[in-house]
């Protein structure tokens, strides 16, 4: 009987008869007091009629049967929020979080009260979380709704007194979201990337990050005209954007765009000139074509402005050891190593040992070779002076030790045919 009312009630609800719903509802209540899911979806009914605090009663009264009904904790939620109700609001959110915390709405919900806080950034993190499990869930609505709010509380943000920490906060959740992507390219998800990339530039066609990202992305993979369209496309939505500048600079003196590489370097400077990594990144370009002279100003820049840029002394080394100052170099590659390991940068600390065993080998390797030119010349001169200065008959002598003992080195030979002769002599 009380399920046959319950349908009839949830019938009725569907099509809008909500106060005829809230009787049926409440005649499977009197029939079932312990029925959670009557109690919600009479709830559901007072909330349409805007009932609001009845509404919140019936859904209390369905978590007292059932603490885990994560669909009576949004609607409270829902309805708190509504009445003001905001600290109520975060509470509910936070337990489906912690029922589920991959549940969507629940972190649509919670920005929704911290934005009526005025709390930007909790707001925007939860809005983030978000966008990101409904883009997980190929939702396009709700993510497009996520990301939409994220922007009317940026703007926000930027138009209002801006602290420090409000906008290392925005730099620092950008980087999240782009490390987040490369790490996941890294660890060979590469189709899943681009694919979660393509789906979000579909729900948001001016995502100016996410064309960064993918600019990024194709540019590991080799697609050099492909990445640059895409940085196109994200300064075309974002004229700020440092890092398309950057890699689009790296990308064009690559391919041979000197000029246009020099202009978007500028043009990040012009953003950024505090930014040791551009200067870096200016120095690589110019050193690869040959401008050592420009290099050496932009690493030395950089370093002025970080002296613990390890990227700028790594990148030195190399310029030093094309111009054959190899202590410099040695200095550089060791510097580099210390600061790479101090932050657990540990490829980049290996790239560095390499290269500095790689020149360590080469200047003993060279010194060693010095040594054995400078011994040889010694031991020639010495057998020659043996043999009253007739070099032909030393080479005589030595081509008769070479053939009797082949494979041997040169200064063996001389050392041979010089104590065979002093033998001779003293017999």
């Amino acid at each position: 009987m009380e399920q046959k009312i319950y349908s009839q009630a949830v019938a009725k609800s569907c099509a809008g008869k909500y106060q005829e719903a809230i009787q049926d509802f409440s005649r499977v209540i009197e029939i079932n007091p312990n029925f959670a899911e009557a109690y919600y979806r009479r709830g559901l009914a007072n909330f349409d009629l805007g009932n609001r605090e009845e509404a919140i009663t019936d859904y209390t009264q369905a978590l007292a049967i059932n603490s885990n009904y994560i669909n009576a904790y949004l609607g409270r939620g829902i309805a708190r929020l509504i009445v003001g109700n905001i600290s109520g609001t975060i509470t509910d959110a936070n337990q489906i979080i912690t029922i589920d915390d991959k549940y969507a709405p629940a972190y649509k919900l919670l920005g929704n009260a911290y934005g009526k806080q005025g709390n930007q950034p909790d707001a925007i993190a939860s809005f983030k979380r978000g966008a990101e499990l409904y883009l997980e869930q190929k939702d396009a609505v709700n993510c497009r709704q996520c990301l939409d709010h994220i922007k009317k509380l940026q703007k926000i943000v930027s138009t209002s007194v801006k602290t420090d920490s409000n906008i290392q906060w925005e730099k620092g959740d950008s980087k999240n979201f782009l490390n987040k992507i490369l790490r996941k390219f890294e660890q060979g998800d590469r189709q899943g990337v681009i694919a979660d990339l393509n789906w979000a530039l579909k729900v948001d066609a001016s995502d100016s990050e996410a064309y960064c990202c993918r600019g990024i992305i194709r540019y590991k993979q080799g697609d050099n005209l492909g990445a640059i369209s895409d940085f196109n496309q994200a300064l075309k939505f974002n004229n700020q954007d440092v890092l398309a500048y950057q890699n689009r600079g790296i990308l064009r003196s690559k391919i041979g765009d000197l000029k246009g590489a020099k202009a978007d370097f500028d043009a990040a400077l012009n953003i950024e000139p505090n930014n040791s990594l551009i200067y870096v990144t200016r120095g690589n370009a110019y050193r690869d074509i040959g401008g050592y002279q420009e290099a050496m100003k932009d690493y030395e820049q950089a370093l002025k402005i970080n002296p613990n840029e390890a990227r700028a002394f790594y990148n030195r080394a190399i310029l030093y050891s094309r111009l054959e100052e190899i202590k410099k170099a040695i200095d550089d590659y060791q510097n580099a190593a210390q600061l790479f390991g101090d932050t657990e940068d540990w490829k980049n600390y290996q790239n560095t040992l390499d290269n500095l065993n790689k020149i360590q080998t080469s200047v003993l390797s060279k010194n060693q070779n010095l040594n054995e030119d400078t011994k040889y010349k010694q031991l020639k001169q010495q057998l020659l002076r043996m043999v009253g200065g007739h070099w032909e008959m030393a080479e005589r002598l030595i081509a008769k030790v070479e053939e009797k003992y082949p494979g041997r080195d040169r200064i063996w030979y001389l050392e041979k045919v010089i104590s065979d002769w002093q033998q001779q002599q003293d017999s």
